[in-house]
């Protein structure tokens, strides 16, 4: 796999393997993307995100629960399908 990387991103590698980090660009990389997974949360499939839709569907309809006039928890779901 070859990888370009901006001026930038070379820098910060050098300087991590001259401050005495890492060993080479590929430690540094593997560090980045361990850290990456370790960071990023956890991406829900698809079913479980249907069921906590409708779970917050449920509780809205069962408490009358509203954000104000004009704002609908429908309109809410649909931009969060966005992301």
């Amino acid at each position: 796999m070859d990888i370009h990387l901006d001026p930038r991103s070379e820098r910060l590698i050098e300087q991590q393997i001259r401050a005495g980090r890492y060993h080479s660009p590929e430690d540094v990389i593997v560090h980045a993307l361990e850290t990456l997974a370790k960071t990023e949360p956890a991406r829900w499939d698809e079913r479980e995100r249907r069921q906590a839709v409708q779970e917050m569907l449920e509780f809205t309809g069962k408490y009358g629960f509203t954000l104000g006039e004009g704002v609908r928890i429908r309109d809410l779901i649909h931009e969060g399908h966005k992301y």
